[in-house]
């Protein structure tokens, strides 16, 4: 079981370049301009991680332009009124893009242990985290973006299982396999990712690559850690799984 300064650790060195993996403590990283999801370290590595990356980026700002179009519109008015604190479907996006950054270190280190990746690391690819979220209203987020949404549920799934699954899954499935192609061209180690969703928007993948052994054992309580972690709106340097 981690020790909070192996934890520490782990924080500093999970961010890693998309395409080439040196870690942030190793040299500076950038977001993409377009989904502001994944990180390089240079211009070539972007463009050499574009191919994979292209599909994931362009639907997260088509999302993005489409559901902006849509909120000044009847039905896009009409919707502000079951979702919390009046705000439109364009705004609930950006809450929940805001909340994965801020959580994403949190979701890969959950991920890990939901998935059992220290006992067996292939199941990284035969596997996915579900995250089912609930949008917050202000008096339960009190103005915190790592307290906009509250987790309701969470639970591995076969990836074989949701392929068979409404859309978007089978095509967010496919775009994840490419990058696992990828990253398995290169030998950089495993990918798997994080499902992220909250109704009434579709799911979002959250991909999390170059995994390979891991140090520690995995925590059963893993899914309770990560309830009261983000009810609290903690960072992840407070996040300590403990059995």
């Amino acid at each position: 079981m981690p020790t909070a300064e192996q934890l520490r650790r782990e924080r500093h060195g999970m961010s890693r370049c998309d395409n080439c993996y040196v870690r942030q403590t190793e040299k500076p990283l950038h977001k993409c301009a377009g989904c502001k999801a994944v990180k390089y370290c240079s211009r070539e590595c972007q463009v050499a991680q574009w191919k994979a990356h292209r599909p994931i980026c362009q639907n997260n700002s088509t999302l993005g332009l489409l559901l902006k179009e849509h909120e000044k519109t009847p039905l896009g008015i009409l919707q502000r009124l079951g979702l919390p604190d009046g705000i439109s479907m364009y705004e609930l996006d950006q809450r929940l893009e805001k909340w994965v950054r801020l959580h994403k270190t949190t979701l890969l280190a959950t991920c890990i242990h939901a998935l059992r990746l220290p006992d067996d690391v292939s199941r990284a690819r035969s596997h996915v985290l579900y995250l089912r979220l609930r949008a917050c209203a202000s008096d339960e987020h009190g103005g915190s973006a790592r307290k906009y949404f509250a987790v309701e549920d969470a639970y591995p799934v076969a990836v074989a299982e949701a392929r068979l699954w409404d859309d978007p899954w089978p095509g967010s499935l496919q775009q994840l396999q490419t990058l696992r192609n990828s990253d398995q061209a290169r030998s950089t180690g495993e990918v798997t990712a994080v499902m992220v969703e909250c109704s009434p928007l579709a799911v979002q993948t959250v991909p999390f690559g170059s995994l390979k052994g891991f140090p520690f054992a995995v925590v059963p309580e893993w899914k309770q850690v990560l309830i009261a972690h983000v009810k609290a709106g903690s960072h992840y340097k407070d996040m300590h799984f403990r059995g």
